[in-house]
């Protein structure tokens, strides 16, 4: 009987939050219907275009490595981040 009433506060307590929350990823899916999509047909086409230069120092320093090991550790900060005691 008190487990019961006690369920039912509790239910009456999270009603608020749980419908605050419903109307916050509401507005979120709106948002992100906002955002407009980029058309990117021929990516290859976006490369060849440049030049011979760029190209040359891109490989010089490694970009394509680069880019690897900084998203990388971006990933690995932001779950260690979520590591309770740790982050």
């Amino acid at each position: 009987m008190i487990q019961k009433l006690l369920d039912a506060l509790i239910d009456i307590v999270l009603w608020i939050p749980r419908q605050l929350y419903g109307l916050l990823v509401d507005a979120v899916e709106l948002m992100l219907t906002w955002i407009p999509e980029i058309d990117i047909v021929d990516l290859q086409g976006l490369f060849d275009g440049l030049g011979g230069q760029l190209l040359y120092f891109l490989t010089i320093f490694e970009f394509d490595y680069g880019i690897t090991a900084m998203m990388t550790a971006l990933m690995a900060r932001f779950i260690l981040r979520r590591i309770p005691f740790i982050g």
